[in-house]
């Protein structure tokens, strides 16, 4: 049935749009991350189409949600207040409720909480029992898994080379869980930093033009143009060894771009 107001051949164009974006978002976001420019590219057609509510929330809902996982995914992780004693150079990154899969020779389920900082992961049993730190040179992998409940549940399993810990903990978004997680272990064992100074040839990395937008504001760093005619410019040039790496790549409209050409 069309939407109210529409007829049925623009309900089905615009469903199929609508649908079309959505797979976009996806495979956008399998292959490194949701940009900022996608994300305007969207907005724009959006109001292009002028597409309905009904059909154009659901899209941007998903956006920013696999947006904000992408930013994560990146090393961009927001910092939080939680109530527990940290050390003084220690930022809690994320605290959600979450229930442990304790392994024994019966699993035993402790409910709880699991905290995220740039050091440990903590759960913190409710009860006082069975509560675990992890350090996350520690953690070998994460996975996601379906949990045997009844009904069944999402959550995570995470690997732990040794110490407590390790098991399937019962979590409300076992994608976000996973991926800040593998991202706190990545800036602690120093991979995604390594990944991003070893980026050097082909496509410019969508996490390094999303963190240079932001920096730049989108806006041309030397005549301060915004538009559509905004392009990524390496500072010293890739044909001269120049890497794709956030501090030499900047934004420059296409006129400055250019009239740069291959210099320094």
């Amino acid at each position: 049935m069309a939407g109210k107001g529409r007829c049925k051949q623009c309900d089905t164009q615009l469903v199929q749009e609508q649908r079309q974006w959505i797979v976009r978002i996806d495979e956008a976001f399998s292959r490194g991350g949701v940009s900022v420019e996608m994300q305007q590219a969207i907005s724009q057609r959006f109001q292009q189409v002028r597409m309905p509510t009904d059909l154009g929330t659901p899209v941007m809902q998903h956006l920013q949600y696999l947006r904000q996982l992408s930013e994560i995914a990146w090393g961009n992780i927001p910092i939080i207040h939680t109530g527990i004693h940290l050390d003084s150079d220690e930022m809690a990154h994320f605290q959600i409720a979450t229930t442990y899969h304790k392994p024994n020779k019966q699993i035993k389920l402790v409910p709880g909480q699991m905290i995220g900082t740039n050091k440990k992961l903590y759960f913190l049993s409710s009860t006082g029992k069975d509560s675990a730190t992890i350090d996350w040179n520690n953690v070998s992998r994460v996975d996601r898994v379906n949990l045997p409940t009844q009904p069944p549940s999402p959550g995570v399993h995470i690997t732990v080379s040794k110490g407590a810990g390790g098991g399937a903990y019962s979590v409300v978004d076992s994608l976000y869980t996973k991926i800040i997680i593998d991202t706190l272990v990545k800036l602690w064992k120093r991979q995604l930093v390594i990944y991003q100074e070893t980026k050097v040839h082909g496509a410019i990395p969508e996490h390094v033009k999303a963190a240079v937008y932001k920096r730049d504001n989108g806006t041309c760093r030397e005549c301060g143009y915004q538009g559509e005619y905004i392009e990524y410019d390496h500072i010293h040039p890739r044909s001269k060894g120049g890497t794709n790496t956030v501090d030499n790549i900047q934004l420059l409209c296409r006129k400055c771009n250019l009239k740069k050409s291959n210099r320094v």
